[in-house]
């Protein structure tokens, strides 16, 4: 792993260089899908700026992972989290798994960045009272795998849309 690694709450702003870094086709192999404008992405950042769902069912993190000195933008990291805690109940808030996902551009994979960014992401989780989380991952996908695994979490057996759930929790894996 090579230089400093961050993340930082998305703004709409970032639209422009977010363009630029998830621009090679290759990215949607296993998500299918292709780059998107930055048009699709100033109107999908102004949503999810805004922190929650419209129903205020979810909570969402959506960070830029950024690198170096300049804090350039390679990634991103995001969470959505069920608020589902019942006071009345005594339930604890995060009593539901959080959703993670990470997603590093072409030029800055291969050196760590993504589960580097995937742990501060799960860091921020457990400040905010999270402690189970899920991934859903392309079974050809040994990338993500592997970062999953050092992230501490487990394969399951459950497929959804094509993609395979893992579990763990937010402890330092």
């Amino acid at each position: 792993m090579t230089g400093t690694l961050q993340i930082r709450p998305l703004t709409v702003e970032d639209a422009d260089v977010m363009t630029t870094v998830l621009a090679d086709p290759e990215l949607y192999e296993f998500t299918g899908g292709q780059p998107p404008t930055r048009d699709d992405l100033a109107r999908r950042y102004a949503v999810q700026v805004r922190g929650h769902s419209a129903d205020g069912s979810e909570r969402w993190i959506n960070s830029v992972v950024a690198l170096g000195p300049e804090h350039q933008p390679i990634g991103y990291v995001q969470a959505t989290i069920p608020v589902n805690a019942d006071p009345t109940n005594g339930d604890p808030v995060g009593c539901s798994p959080a959703d993670i996902a990470w997603v590093i551009g072409r030029p800055w994979q291969g050196n760590g960045h993504a589960g580097r960014a995937a742990r501060l992401l799960l860091d921020d989780l457990v400040e905010q009272g999270v402690t189970a989380v899920v991934a859903h991952i392309h079974p050809d996908h040994e990338a993500s795998q592997r970062i999953a695994t050092r992230l501490g979490m487990t394969r399951t057996t459950v497929v959804v849309d094509g993609e395979i759930r893992w579990e763990g929790t937010t402890a330092q894996g």
